[in-house]
């Protein structure tokens, strides 16, 4: 038979209810000792349970924002890669279009073959060659403003260098000729 001192020392030590103390009691013969263990082990094993289901509920929280990010990643990429095909740059020589290509393309050129593409931009610029982008998002910005201004001081540079050179050759050719050497006299 349990008593009501045995209920309230499991009460005591579990904090569960006087049903929830004395249905243990019964489980285990009136032993106090084997009843409060019976309602640890119940006690742990539903936050263990809870736990376990909060950790799976937090996962599949985590699953839906990665994958949100995702996606929103693969959209701003398409974004970008549209924006990169219908924008283009183009190469112009005596105010005639010589070559247009995608931003896209042009930009997989600046990385994969810098070392190659931006000489090669820089030498065109010295043969008169210029850059324009055009395109829905990049017709009127600043950076054909920019690309102006630097095609222009290329110009005003090249310009320079061969006046330089041509005088430079000059003074050679008085001192050549007034050496008597060279000289068709």
């Amino acid at each position: 038979m349990i008593t009501i001192e045995q209920v309230e020392k499991v009460v005591k030590h579990t904090g569960v209810t006087y049903q929830e103390a004395k249905e243990a009691l019964e489980a285990v013969d009136g032993n106090v000792l084997e009843a409060i263990i019976r309602i640890e082990n119940t006690q742990n094993f539903k936050k263990e349970t809870q736990s376990n289901t909060n950790h799976e509920a937090k996962n599949e929280e985590s699953k839906s924002a990665n994958s949100e990010t995702v996606d929103k990643f693969i959209a701003w990429l398409n974004r970008m890669f549209h924006k990169g095909n219908v924008n283009k740059l183009e190469i112009v020589k005596d105010k005639k279009v010589v070559l247009s290509l995608p931003v896209t393309v042009f930009l997989l050129l600046l990385v994969f073959l810098f070392y190659i593409t931006v000489p090669l931009l820089i030498i065109a610029l010295f043969f008169g060659y210029g850059y324009h982008f055009s395109g829905p998002d990049l017709e009127e910005t600043k950076i054909n403003q920019t690309v102006q201004k630097a095609s222009e001081a290329t110009i005003k540079a090249k310009d320079a260098v061969v006046k330089t050179v041509d005088e430079w050759s000059k003074e050679n050719k008085k001192d050549v000729d007034a050496d008597g050497k060279n000289s068709d006299h």
